[in-house]
């Protein structure tokens, strides 16, 4: 879902995230705090998009939150791809 190579990667990016809505930087925060915990990426990363989704959708997102979203949602066509061929064999 992102171009992030290592979950090492990810974490080193979030921990740069400052957000100024609480809520955006409570969610930010969850997230780190999972990887730290070794929660894989992957999962981590569609949980925290469902999050800032809900927000968006609700119309309850910053601009930075909207970026920060915008960024997860980059696809990673290698990960994307490696995901599915599970499905197919």
């Amino acid at each position: 879902m992102t171009l992030f190579k290592k979950q090492h990667d990810f974490l080193s990016y979030l921990e740069t995230i400052h957000l100024e809505a609480s809520v955006e930087q409570a969610m930010v925060e969850r997230a780190i705090s999972q990887l730290k915990k070794k929660t894989y990426e992957h999962k981590v990363i569609v949980a925290l998009a469902a999050e800032f989704r809900k927000l968006a959708l609700e119309q309850q997102i910053s601009k930075a939150g909207l970026a920060l979203y915008m960024k997860l949602q980059e696809p990673n066509i290698g990960d994307d791809v490696g995901l599915t061929v599970g499905l197919w064999f």
